[in-house]
C-alpha cells in the first residue's frame, strides 16, 4: 500500500510540475455532422493555429489553469469565439451557425464532386400522383419525361426506358419484361416510405455506373435509429412501413403496399370490368458485425395481376368540320400475371480510413403470363358539324364496319443472378503545404461483376381483321391470312463480365485574408438606380477542381462481344462572391463538362424480332456523349436559402442503334444494328422559395432526336400529269414515271421538341396546418405513324396531340406546430395528414397513341386512345 501511494504521489507531482493540458474538441453544424477544415486560433496555446480533421476533431497543447481565447472560423458559417479554463479537457461539440432549412445548407458546399448529386428531399409520400419517387423525378430532374400517368417508366434526354439505370442500396433492380400498357404495370420497386436519398443523372455519368444509354437513377433506403413507421390509406389502396434500430448492431426496414386501380381505370374510353390487383412487400436489414463490417440483407415480392373484360369503347375524333365517332362492342377478357422475386445480400468493409471494400449477391426472378381473346365489333360514324341543324353532334352516316380479333398466350420465366465487388482506395488526401492552401486527394476505384441470365419464353400470338366480311389482308377467296403473327418457344442463356476502373482527382488551392470588392445595384426611393461597392476581407477562399478519368469493359457471352469505353469528367468551383444583408459572402458556382463511350449490351427483348424469333447477331448500340453544365446560387427576393439554377447542354451521337417502337409501354426492337442517330438539346432548371419557407421546382427542355435507318428507301410514283399518285385517292392511277426516295434521318419514337415541368408548393398564409402541392407537365407531340413490322419506318413522321397535366393535393397537417400538445394524435403520431387529390385537373383528353382501323379499300382511319380523365383522391397518412 505505501508503495502505491508513493507512486500515486509521484505521478500527481509530475503532473504538476508540467503544468500542461490537452485540449479536445470537434467542431460540427446543427445536424450533428462534422466540419473538415475548420480554422481554430488558440492564443497562448501551441501551435497557435490548427484546422479541424474530417471528423472535425481538434487537439492542441495549453498551459494548465489559464484561462485562454480560442476563435474558430470557416468560410460556410459565423465564426465562434470561445473563452475556456484550460483544465476544462474536453469542449466537446463546438456548433456552427450553418442555418439548414429541410436539410439543405445555405451556402451549399460539394463534399464530393465525383458521386451523383442528391435531389431536393420532399415528402414524396405526400406528392400529388401515383407515380412515387418516379413522379418526383419526372417532375423536377433535368431532361426526364413521361407521357403516360399510368406508368413509372420515363425517358431521358431521347432515350427510352430500357435505357436507365435503376440502383437501392447499391442493388442493381428489374422489372416484368411483358408489360404493354400502364394498366398492367402495377408498383414500381421502389417504396416512397423507405427512402431517405435520391441521386440522380441524365448523362454524362461514370465509369462506375454501368452499361446503359441514358441515365442513372440511384436510390439510398433509410438507416433506422430508432422505432417508426406509418401507415397511408387512399381511395387506390393502402401501404404501411415499420423501421427499427434494435440494437447498436441491428437495424430493419419493412414495407407493403397493396393498390386495386379499378377506380382510376374506370376513366379511361374503354368501358368494362376492371379488377387490377397488385400488392408487393420487402425489407431491408443491416448487422454489424464487427465496427467496421456490415452485412445487408434485401427482399422483395410483388404480385400484379390484372384483369379486364372490356364492354364498349367510344371515341369522338377528328375536327370541327371533319367529326367522326368511333364505337367498338367487345367480347372476351384479358389476364395477365406478373410475379417477381429478388434476393440481395452485401457485406460492406471498410478495412481502414483509406480502403473500403464491398461484395454484392442478388438473385431475381420473374414469373409472367398474358393470356387474352378479346372480340371487337366497330362501327365508324360521321358526326353532323353544323350548329344549325338539329342533328347537330350525332351520327348522319355510317363509314366502316368492321370487326378484330386479338389472341395471345404468352408466357416467360427469367431468372437474372449477379456477384459483383466494388472497392475504393484513397491514394493520398491531405495538404501538400505547412500553410494548408494546397489541398489534393487521389481515389482509385474498381469493380467486377458477373450475370448470369436464363430466359425461358413462350410465344403465341395473333390478330385477325375483318372489314365488312373481308379478311385484311386480302387473299385468295378460300383462305384466311391474319393480320399479324407471332409464334415462338424461344430459351436464352447468357453470362456477362464486366468491370471498371476510375481514378477520381481533386485540388483545392486556398487563399487566406483575401481582399474582395463587389458592386451591387440599387434603387432609390424615386426609381434611380446607384451602385455601392462593398469591401471585405474573406478569410479563406478555395478554388476546387475535380478530375474523374475511368473505363468500362464487358464481354457478352450471347453474341459473343467484346468492349471497352473509357470515360472522363471535369468540375471546377471559382471564387465567385456576392452581397446579401450588406456583406460580401462566397457564390457557389460549379462548372462541369463529361464526355465518353457508352455501350448498352442487347438484353432479352433486344435479341427478340418482330416475329417472335431471336437474332443473336445483335450488338451493343453505342454512343459518345459530351454534357456540359453549371450550377449557380443567387438570392433573390431576401430569402435566407439562396435559390438554384442549373443549366446543361448535351450532345449524343448514337451508331449500330437498334430501331424500335413504343406501343403504350412496350418496347419492341428491330432486332438489328441497322441505324444511327443524334440526340440535342438544352435542359434548364430552377428551384428554390418561389413562396416564403417553402421550395417549388420549374424546368424547362428542349429536345431534338433523329436516326437514320440505313439503306432503307421507299418508291413514288407519278402519273401523266406529273403528279404523285395516292393510290386509292388519286383521279389518274396510271403509272409513268417513279422514283426512289431515301428518307435520310427521321424523328425517334422520344423526339419531343418542347416539355416542361413544376412542382409547386405552397402553405396557406395564417393558417400553415392546410399546405398544397401542384404538379404540371407539358411535353410537344410526339412521332407517330401507321401500323408495321418494321418495313416502312420511314411512315412515322406524324404526330400526336401535345401532352398536358396537371395534379393538385391540398393536405391538412393536424400536428403542424402542436406536437408539444398532449392529445391523442401528438401522444401516438409524428405526422397525422389527410390529404385530397385531383389527378388531371382540367380534365384534357391526353392522346397516349392511336388505333389504326383499315376498310375494305385499304383506307386507315386514326383513332386515338385517351388516357385518364378527371379522378378525386382521399389520401390519409399517419406516421409513428
Amino acid at each position: 500500500m505505501q508503495k502505491l501511494l508513493l507512486l500515486f504521489f509521484l505521478l500527481t507531482g509530475f503532473a504538476t510540475f508540467a503544468q500542461n493540458a490537452t485540449i479536445t474538441g470537434r467542431c460540427v453544424d446543427k445536424s450533428g455532422k462534422p466540419i473538415d477544415g475548420v480554422v481554430v486560433n488558440g492564443k497562448g496555446t501551441t501551435p497557435r493555429q490548427l484546422f479541424t480533421g474530417e471528423d472535425g476533431k481538434f487537439s492542441f497543447t495549453a498551459t494548465l489553469n489559464d484561462t485562454i481565447l480560442i476563435r474558430f472560423n470557416n468560410e460556410s458559417s459565423s465564426d465562434r469565439t470561445v473563452f475556456v479554463n484550460a483544465q476544462k479537457m474536453n469542449l466537446g461539440d463546438i456548433k456552427f451557425d450553418i442555418q439548414l432549412v429541410e436539410g439543405v445548407i445555405v451556402n451549399h458546399k460539394v463534399e464530393n464532386p465525383f458521386d451523383i448529386e442528391a435531389m431536393k428531399p420532399i415528402d414524396l409520400v405526400g406528392l400529388p400522383g401515383t407515380r412515387g419517387v418516379e413522379g418526383y423525378v419526372i417532375l423536377t430532374a433535368p431532361g426526364v419525361v413521361s407521357n403516360n400517368e399510368l406508368t413509372s417508366n420515363y425517358n431521358v434526354r431521347g432515350g427510352n426506358y430500357d435505357e436507365n439505370l435503376v440502383y437501392v442500396n447499391g442493388f442493381n433492380v428489374y422489372r416484368p419484361f411483358l408489360t404493354r400498357s400502364g394498366q398492367q404495370e402495377g408498383m414500381s420497386f421502389i417504396n416512397s416510405a423507405l427512402v431517405k436519398n435520391i441521386r440522380f443523372s441524365s448523362g454524362g455519368f461514370n465509369s462506375e455506373y454501368g452499361d446503359k444509354l441514358s441515365s442513372v437513377l440511384d436510390i439510398d433506403y433509410k438507416t433506422p435509429d430508432s422505432l417508426q413507421g406509418s401507415v397511408v390509406a387512399s381511395l387506390l389502396g393502402v401501404e404501411g412501413h415499420i423501421e427499427n434500430k434494435v440494437n447498436p448492431r441491428f437495424n430493419y426496414l419493412v414495407g407493403a403496399r397493396y393498390r386495386s386501380n379499378g377506380y382510376l381505370l374506370n376513366s379511361l374510353p374503354a368501358k368494362g370490368a376492371y379488377n387490377p390487383v397488385f400488392w408487393d412487400a420487402q425489407f431491408l436489414t443491416n448487422f454489424a458485425i464487427t465496427e467496421k463490417l456490415n452485412w445487408s440483407v434485401l427482399g422483395h415480392f410483388s404480385s400484379n395481376n390484372y384483369r379486364f373484360s372490356p364492354q364498349t369503347q367510344e371515341t369522338d375524333f377528328g375536327t370541327a368540320n371533319e367529326a367522326y365517332s368511333f364505337k367498338v362492342y367487345f367480347e372476351g377478357q384479358e389476364e395477365t400475371r406478373f410475379q417477381t422475386m429478388m434476393g440481395g445480400t452485401s457485406l460492406n468493409w471498410q478495412v481502414n480510413d483509406n480502403t473500403k471494400l464491398d461484395l454484392y449477391a442478388t438473385v431475381f426472378n420473374t414469373d409472367e403470363r398474358e393470356y387474352f381473346d378479346i372480340l371487337g365489333q366497330y362501327f365508324i360514324n360521321q358526326l353532323e358539324t353544323d350548329p344549325s341543324k338539329e342533328e347537330f353532334g350525332d351520327s348522319i352516316a355510317v363509314l366502316g364496319i368492321g370487326s378484330f380479333l386479338n389472341h395471345g398466350r404468352n408466357r416467360l420465366n427469367a431468372t437474372i443472378i449477379n456477384v459483383y465487388h466494388n472497392g475504393s482506395h484513397t491514394l493520398f488526401k491531405g495538404f501538400k503545404d505547412d500553410e494548408r492552401t494546397k489541398f489534393r486527394s487521389r481515389e482509385l476505384k474498381w469493380g467486377v461483376n458477373f450475370q448470369s441470365d436464363d430466359f425461358y419464353d413462350v410465344l403465341s400470338e395473333w390478330k385477325y381483321v375483318d372489314s365488312a366480311g373481308y379478311s385484311v389482308p386480302q387473299n385468295s377467296a378460300d383462305q384466311v391470312v391474319l393480320f399479324e403473327t407471332i409464334k415462338g418457344q424461344l430459351s436464352l442463356r447468357s453470362q456477362r463480365y464486366t468491370s471498371f476502373i476510375q481514378l477520381n482527382s481533386r485540388w483545392k488551392n486556398n487563399q487566406l485574408d483575401r481582399p474582395v470588392s463587389v458592386s451591387k445595384s440599387f434603387k432609390d426611393s424615386l426609381g434611380a438606380k446607384y451602385t455601392r461597392v462593398f469591401t471585405d476581407t474573406i478569410r479563406e477562399s478555395a478554388s476546387d477542381w475535380a478530375f474523374s478519368i475511368g473505363a468500362r469493359g464487358g464481354y457478352t457471352s450471347a453474341n459473343d462481344e467484346l468492349y471497352l469505353t473509357p470515360r472522363a469528367s471535369v468540375s471546377f468551383s471559382p471564387r465567385v462572391y456576392m452581397v446579401r444583408n450588406d456583406q460580401v459572402i462566397r457564390r457557389q458556382v460549379n462548372v462541369r463538362a463529361a464526355t465518353g463511350l457508352y455501350y448498352q449490351p442487347p438484353f432479352y427483348r433486344e435479341f427478340r424480332t418482330f416475329d417472335g424469333q431471336l437474332n443473336l447477331n445483335v450488338k451493343s448500340q453505342k454512343s459518345f456523349h459530351f454534357v456540359t453544365g453549371t450550377d449557380v446560387y443567387f438570392n433573390m427576393w431576401d430569402r435566407e436559402v439562396p435559390f438554384k439554377f442549373t443549366a446543361e447542354a448535351f450532345y449524343k451521337y448514337l451508331w449500330d442503334v437498334n430501331p424500335y417502337e413504343i406501343e403504350n409501354v412496350r418496347t419492341r426492337y428491330y432486332a438489328d444494328n441497322n441505324a444511327v442517330a443524334y440526340a440535342y438539346g438544352l435542359d434548364l432548371n430552377i428551384f428554390g422559395e418561389f413562396v416564403q419557407g417553402i421550395e417549388s421546382f420549374f424546368k424547362v427542355g428542349l429536345l431534338s432526336t433523329k436516326e437514320d435507318i440505313l439503306n432503307d428507301s421507299y418508291k413514288e410514283f407519278y402519273n401523266a400529269a406529273g403528279e404523285k399518285i395516292i393510290f386509292g385517292a388519286s383521279e389518274d392511277q396510271t403509272v409513268v414515271d417513279s422514283a426512289t426516295i431515301y428518307p435520310g434521318y427521321i424523328p425517334r419514337p422520344t423526339d419531343q421538341l418542347l416539355t416542361f415541368g413544376a412542382l409547386i408548393q405552397d402553405r396557406m398564409p395564417k393558417y400553415e396546418s392546410f399546405s398544397v402541392q401542384v404538379g404540371v407537365q407539358y411535353g410537344s407531340s410526339l412521332p407517330h405513324g401507321p401500323p408495321n413490322t418494321g418495313l416502312d419506318r420511314y411512315k412515322d413522321t406524324l404526330r400526336l396531340k401535345s401532352y398536358f397535366r396537371v395534379d393538385i393535393g391540398t393536405s391538412y397537417d393536424f400536428l403542424y406546430k402542436q406536437k408539444a400538445e398532449k392529445n391523442f394524435l401528438s401522444r401516438n403520431f409524428e405526422d397525422a395528414i389527410i390529404s385530397f387529390e385531383v389527378f388531371n385537373l382540367l380534365g384534357i383528353n391526353n392522346v397516349l397513341s392511336k388505333q389504326w382501323v383499315q376498310d375494305t379499300e385499304g383506307k386507315y382511319y386514326s383513332i386515338p386512345n385517351y388516357l385518364t380523365q378527371r379522378r378525386f383522391n382521399l389520401k390519409l397518412i399517419l406516421r409513428f
